[in-house]
């Protein structure tokens, strides 16, 4: 396949990822309206998106039995219908329970779409472009954050969130034409399996995992949340040796015998954790806590999202001259001074709206850097499972953050409120106490950037 038409196929299926995006960033901005409209709480309204990761998360391990099973080309017309389904439903929608459902319907699209990305750039794309065409993956769907809020802004000015369904239809066209025209079969003559109980296990898992952190604060942290937390770090673990014996898994998690792989998913937890949870976190703060209208909060933010847009193509285009890791660690050393930054300047629009958008540029030295060398580590004919693992990883790490967001933020105003704080304070104070979580785990991801720069320092030295 020629580079132009491959190009062409990564923005047919970008589109569907940008619009998932889109719809999460723009509600994002709508949430104190629809949390107003519904009479909903932040840890309820959260599920919009954190409903939407965790079934992602879901239907993506199944993507390794679709792409060896289906043409590659029906897998992606099935995408678009499900996605334009739920898109639908959700212009539609008359109240809380129908719009969430409009959101796990775009998820199962999504679902189907975004492993089916990484897999075609893994078979079509030269060892040394693959960085490139992650990062144009990065510059479609980082394109989303920069237009979301300031979209959602304008909806909510000027019509209402409704709309914000509406006008992703025509897009929907446009992916759907450029994609059945481009899209290859990338299927090589594999057989495909799909395990039910595994599919099931992984589910249990990863629900109880996401419910735990998003009942923290409804339960006290009492024994509820432990043992909910348990039982699904159990479950994921029985899932793991059930693969293990299985010929053909549902997951092959022996792609976790590779270091370097195994080490690139542990930093993609705190990255897309991160980052979700403070994208979470800063439009609530400006409406709630600085009392902004939502067109102003995303005024503020735009800045933020057009620095992220811009800097994963860069830096993925820099990949192929240049050591991944050392990207790594320093994007995670700029990452957690804006953290600081964030927290300690959250009373004041100009050092959030600063520090966000510095914050933003150095995610992109993390996220392109860190995927496209995990990828590297497997051999060729883990494609199609590493591609699985590497989307299942990112989308529960940004499930879980996000989950982890509402609690912190929630426990965080309600203790403020408790201490006679008024409801603006009360959330400024619990945005600052949430924001010491997020720092922490950028501190995590430097040590582990640290530690793969040199092993793979090393492994080079070695070779």
């Amino acid at each position: 396949m020629s580079e132009r038409r491959l190009i062409v196929v990564v923005i047919a299926l970008s589109i569907l990822t940008f619009l998932g995006i889109l719809s999460e960033t723009s509600l994002n901005i709508s949430y104190a309206t629809l949390m107003s409209e519904f009479s909903l709480s932040a840890d309820v309204v959260q599920w919009l998106t954190t409903g939407y990761l965790l079934l992602l998360s879901v239907a993506i391990p199944t993507s390794p039995f679709l792409v060896r099973t289906f043409p590659t080309r029906a897998l992606f017309i099935a995408a678009v219908v499900l996605f334009g389904t739920g898109t639908l439903i959700g212009a539609l929608a008359v109240n809380f329970p129908m719009l969430l459902a409009a959101r796990l319907v775009m998820a199962l699209g999504t679902g189907v779409s975004l492993p089916l990305l990484t897999t075609i750039i893994l078979d079509q794309a030269p060892f040394n472009r693959r960085g490139m065409m992650l990062g144009l993956v990065s510059l479609v769907t980082c394109a989303a954050p920069a237009i979301g809020p300031v979209f959602g802004g304008l909806v909510m000015e000027f019509l209402n969130w409704h709309w914000i369904f509406y006008t992703m239809i025509p897009f929907l066209v446009v992916s759907l034409l450029l994609g059945s025209a481009t899209v290859p079969d990338v299927r090589h003559g594999e057989k495909g399996y799909l395990s039910l109980p595994s599919l099931l296990l992984v589910a249990l898992g990863l629900s109880g995992l996401i419910l735990a952190v998003s009942c923290y604060t409804q339960w006290h942290g009492d024994w509820r949340f432990w043992a909910v937390f348990a039982a699904a770090v159990v479950v994921l673990a029985v899932f793991a040796a059930v693969q293990l014996r299985m010929e053909h898994p549902l997951i092959q998690v022996r792609t976790f015998a590779y270091p370097g792989f195994t080490l690139g998913m542990l930093i993609l937890l705190m990255a897309s954790g991160g980052v979700l949870g403070v994208n979470f976190l800063l439009p609530i703060l400006l409406q709630r806590g600085l009392g902004h209208s939502s067109m102003v909060a995303a005024l503020i933010l735009l800045p933020g999202a057009v620095a992220g847009a811009v800097s994963a193509p860069l830096v993925g285009g820099l990949l192929r001259d240049h050591f991944p890791p050392r990207f790594i660690a320093v994007g995670f050393m700029g990452i957690a001074l804006m953290d600081a930054g964030m927290m300690f300047g959250c009373r004041h629009e100009l050092p959030v709206a600063m520090s966000y958008a510095v914050f933003s540029a150095f995610a992109g030295c993390v996220l392109v850097p860190d995927q496209t060398h995990a990828l590297n580590q497997l051999p060729q004919r883990m494609n199609a499972d590493g591609s699985a693992v590497l989307n299942t990883v990112q989308q529960m790490a940004g499930a879980i953050g996000t989950a982890l967001a509402s609690a912190l933020i929630a426990s965080g105003s309600q203790a403020a409120a408790a201490r006679g704080l008024g409801q603006a304070q009360a959330y400024i104070a619990g945005f600052s106490s949430s924001m010491r979580v997020f720092l922490g785990m950028a501190v995590a991801g430097e040590i582990m950037a640290l530690i793969m720069f040199r092993v793979t320092r090393s492994s080079r030295d070695a070779a």
